[in-house]
């Protein structure tokens, strides 16, 4: 059986260097609570994936009880304590800090726990160097390994992603994907509220009002370490009011 470490491995081999483009900074957010279990070779494989693009690491903690922020400190990743509670408010806190104290001119979002392959991001960021779109955010849905995600959260996601395509016209097949880059700049433009799990489809509904050009590139997505912070029916209610707050609905 091939383990995911190999995998990874394998991956790495493919890593190209990145198009014209490659001296503006790149932050790669990665929100935590609890993920001593994964952080570490998640740290480990992002620097390999970004080794040729000028990259920086921040890890947004959420107050973790376990190892987490020692690992992340060790593995040379910048730390930051969020300021409240809840995945949004961990995303907000790291992109302020991305742009206001890095000068970062690309956002990546990234999870801690293992799911998302990190040697996916150089695919992620390049139609960005390359100005071909402002917003690449991950489909997991072709290269999902089984039992990854619970049968409830694919027929949500998938249930969400229609919604959000019909309602707000945001042609994706993975609105929820946690795997996305962004030009900082656009960042910049838009305030985005949500505290929770509907931060994610705030943001898309936001950039794209604001006329940013929205594309999709395939990722992998494995089972996570640790326990999942997910609550399936609450998260997802609360998914589906942001969007229809979006559309005016509401």
């Amino acid at each position: 059986m091939v383990t995911r470490t190999e995998n990874l491995a394998c991956s790495c081999q493919l890593i190209k260097r990145p198009p014209s483009g490659k001296e503006r900074k790149i932050a790669v957010i990665i929100p935590t609570l609890n993920e001593e279990g994964g952080i570490g070779l998640v740290l480990d494989h992002v620097r390999k994936a970004m080794q040729h693009y000028n990259h920086h690491i921040l890890v947004v903690d959420g107050h973790s009880t376990d190892d987490t922020l020692n690992i992340a400190k060790k593995k040379g990743a910048s730390t930051l304590f969020q300021p409240g509670m809840g995945y949004g408010d961990a995303l907000r806190a790291g992109f302020n800090h991305a742009c206001q104290c890095m000068g970062a001119d690309i956002i990546v979002m990234a999870d801690a726990d293992g799911t998302y392959d990190p040697y996916d991001v150089p695919a992620l960021v390049n139609p960005i160097l390359t100005n071909e779109s402002d917003v690449v955010i991950g489909n997991r849905f072709d290269r999902m390994d089984g039992g990854a995600m619970p049968f409830i959260n694919r027929v949500g996601n998938r249930v969400l992603s229609l919604i959000a395509r019909i309602l707000l016209g945001i042609h994706v097949s993975d609105t929820q994907c946690g795997l996305r880059s962004m030009r900082a700049d656009l960042v910049r433009k838009v305030n985005i509220e949500s505290d929770g799990m509907p931060f994610a489809t705030e943001m898309l509904a936001k950039f794209k009002k604001a006329g940013a050009r929205i594309s999709e590139s395939p990722v992998s997505y494995h089972a996570r370490h640790g326990e999942s912070k997910m609550r399936p029916f609450v998260d997802g209610f609360a998914i589906l009011r942001r969007i229809l707050a979006e559309a005016e609905f509401l």
